[in-house]
């Protein structure tokens, strides 16, 4: 009988019995398992975190509680976008994220101040193994190892990540396009909105650069079928494009700007019902990407006369400043610039917003609480989209 004393004790107190002796705050959860015999303090711990409906636990608004417990002996460090994952003013910080012990368990616990608006993502590291939370029923799109997801109290929901109810889908194709220019082909895919073949309407476009990694690993056709539906945005075209060497290719290649600039736009131009017109274009970027979308759209700001930044590097600013052609870009294009609080980069964005400004350009600046990542990025599309295109007169 005794090897069941522990699952029996937390079944007693998921159930409710001896509400009155219940801790409600984690405190009042650490005193009582301090006072428990040693057998029956994992199982309050465990029965805390369900009544909680999982970890992490917000206390005050805006204080974060991880309780994470050991796995093969090692006790995991918890590093997400409030501790920089782990990266300090100088670089890694193996002293931040370290838990603090409970006595008598297997279990830690570490405390954090995230932004009570906030949404953050992070991971538990087993030493250099990374897994995410077992008792967060959150998870976020990720694009290397699975992260989860803390959403604060006040943080405002976005219903084209987490509605799953049906809507009327877009269509996808995905290409090879050859070019002269490349001496080679780009994959590249065409997203057409819902209705497109049934409607005679023609549309404003959206190129996204670093293709693949949007359409194969963070889903924008759903978002922007959404987005349509919500009437959150116009109707758009998309075009996602696959760089070749992406350092080389965003950083002012000149192959690269005429392959976007003059074969893909005639390609793109010829084969769908386009609006062909610079301020119906939208070019956009998000990371390094960023600065290959402002560096196209001050090259030929009559081609491009949209441009959308995501989380842009802190070079991207010297597209605009030490450019010949940065001032008239500046007067020629509009510009949306978005940027993470818990972004270890977000002074990119802050400083090309400053550039812009400086040269009174048109550009609407966009700071979120939250980190860099694909979450971020999808959720923000429709400030993107609706700032910069304007359906035109009727």
């Amino acid at each position: 009988m005794r090897r069941y004393r522990g699952l029996w004790l937390l079944t007693l107190l998921l159930a409710g019995c001896g509400s009155a002796d219940q801790p409600t705050t984690f405190r009042q959860m650490l005193a009582q398992v301090s006072d428990a015999p040693a057998e029956e303090r994992g199982p309050i711990i465990e029965a805390y975190i369900a009544r909680q409906g999982g970890t992490p636990l917000i206390e005050r608004q805006s204080r974060a509680i991880f309780l994470v417990q050991q796995r093969e002996g090692v006790v995991p460090r918890i590093l997400g976008d409030f501790n920089g994952f782990g990266n300090g003013p100088t670089g890694p910080d193996a002293t931040l994220g370290v838990p603090i012990p409970i006595a008598g368990t297997d279990w830690a616990y570490h405390e954090a101040s995230v932004y009570t608006n906030a949404r953050a993502e992070y991971v538990l590291d087993y030493g250099g193994t990374l897994l995410a939370d077992p008792r967060n029923p959150r998870q976020a799109l990720a694009l290397t190892a699975p992260r989860s997801e803390i959403r604060m109290p006040q943080w405002i929901a976005q219903p084209e990540l987490d509605d799953a109810a049906a809507v009327p889908a877009g269509t996808v194709v995905a290409e090879e396009v050859r070019s002269r220019y490349l001496a080679g082909t780009r994959r590249v895919w065409f997203y057409t909105p819902p209705g497109y073949e049934q409607s005679q309407t023609w549309y404003p476009v959206l190129y996204v650069l670093d293709g693949a990694t949007w359409v194969e690993k963070m889903q924008p056709p759903q978002v922007l079928d959404r987005l349509i539906a919500r009437g959150a945005i116009p109707p758009v075209i998309a075009v996602f494009v696959e760089p070749g060497e992406r350092s080389e290719e965003f950083s002012r290649n000149a192959r690269w700007r005429a392959f976007m600039s003059a074969e893909l736009i005639a390609v793109v131009d010829r084969r769908f019902r386009t609006l062909p017109a610079p301020d119906q274009r939208l070019i956009m970027g998000a990371g390094l990407p960023a600065y290959g979308a402002v560096d196209l759209a001050v090259e030929y700001p009559g081609v491009f006369a949209l441009c959308a930044a995501l989380a842009p590097p802190v070079q991207t600013r010297t597209g605009i400043t030490n450019q010949s052609k940065g001032a008239t870009a500046v007067r020629a294009v509009k510009f949306f610039v978005l940027s993470g609080t818990y972004d270890g980069d977000a002074l990119g964005g802050r400083r090309l917003r400053t550039a812009l400004d400086l040269g009174t350009g048109a550009v609407t600046y966009l700071e979120v609480p939250e980190g860099r990542n694909p979450d971020g990025f999808r959720g923000h599309l429709d400030d993107a989209i609706s700032t910069l295109i304007t359906p035109p007169a009727s």
